[in-house]
């Protein structure tokens, strides 16, 4: 026999020893060993599946949340547009309504200033009337007394005075009536004035303090105007540019937060900005101004800026 048999013989012997070995070790392990090693391979597969089952999941989640947050930007987006349409139709049938109100305000105007002349006229006639009628009764009474004081005569002047008086009377009545529809109508505003319902206002185009302001309409016998309606608040907005500040006869200089107008009544409509009146700066802030807007703002009095006149008619 060669050698190379002879080495081929021996490995298989030695092969064949050590698969008796291993079946014997084998054949020597616990059966609970070979159990919990399969429990925790099967607990691993366990978890990588969990693992792989959560990640899909996780994914599929994802894709539905960035799914609904562009479905949610996309209705934000169109909200918006909605909105800002909205505000600019709001906004031209605003500027609409207030051209053809004003249009309308002074087709109503000349009418007024007709019926004030008219109502002049009847007034300056009843008045001569009244004087000459007076005239006429008190030459009737004063040839009557200077007539013999028989009791027909003394009837007939009976009768004259108490005509006399009822007519008089009337006259009063109806005087009284037209001035209280002159003071009504109002169409005497001064030139460069304004006119909203029975009061007149001036819009200044140079700028003061806000107390010179306050003298400036003083010596033109009016005073800083004082807001009592919203439609009197829109009225001065819309006479005010844009970027522009007006002063208003509004402050809370003798006690701060107590705002009060020019002729001591205390505020009680107002239309402040947001966050205002704030009182900021070292100075403080206690006269108040109007924007184009309509809303108010707390301003240092010392600043510089045009203002707001009212009078009567």
């Amino acid at each position: 026999m060669s050698q190379r048999e002879d080495a081929v013989g021996t490995y298989e012997k030695w092969d064949f020893a050590e698969g008796t070995e291993l079946e014997k070790e084998e054949q020597r392990k616990p059966k609970g060993a070979l159990s919990l090693e399969r429990a925790v391979v099967l607990l691993y597969v366990l978890l990588a599946l969990t693992f792989v089952l959560f990640m899909a999941l996780t994914i599929v989640n994802l894709q539905r949340v960035s799914a609904a947050w562009e479905v949610l930007e996309q209705a934000r987006i169109r909200s918006e547009n909605s909105h800002t349409t909205a505000w600019h139709n709001l906004s031209e049938v605003q500027r609409a309504l207030d051209k053809q109100l004003s249009g309308e305000l002074k087709v109503i105007h000349s009418r007024l200033l007709n019926v004030s002349q008219e109502v002049e006229n009847v007034r300056w006639k009843m008045t001569q009337c009244k004087e000459e009628c007076g005239k006429e009764l008190s030459d009737r009474l004063r040839v009557l007394e200077e007539r013999d004081g028989l009791e027909a005569v003394l009837r007939q002047l009976a009768e004259v005075k108490q005509e006399q008086s009822h007519a008089s009377a009337l006259l009063d009545v109806a005087l009284e009536e037209t001035r209280n529809l002159s003071e009504i109508i109002c169409t005497r505003c001064p030139a460069g004035w304004q006119q909203f319902a029975k009061t007149c206002y001036f819009f200044s185009s140079t700028t003061k303090p806000w107390l010179a302001a306050k003298d400036f309409c003083t010596n033109f016998n009016s005073h800083l105007a004082i807001v009592n309606t919203e439609q009197e608040n829109k009225f001065l907005a819309n006479h005010i540019m844009d970027h522009r500040v007006f002063w208003l006869g509004l402050t809370d200089m003798h006690t701060e937060g107590n705002w009060k107008w020019v002729d001591g009544s205390i505020l009680s409509l107002s239309f402040w900005n947001s966050g205002e009146p704030n009182n900021v700066g070292h100075q403080g802030e206690d006269c108040a101004t109007i924007y184009s807007s309509g809303h108010w703002n707390d301003a240092t009095c010392s600043n510089a800026e045009p203002w707001v006149c009212e009078r009567s008619c």
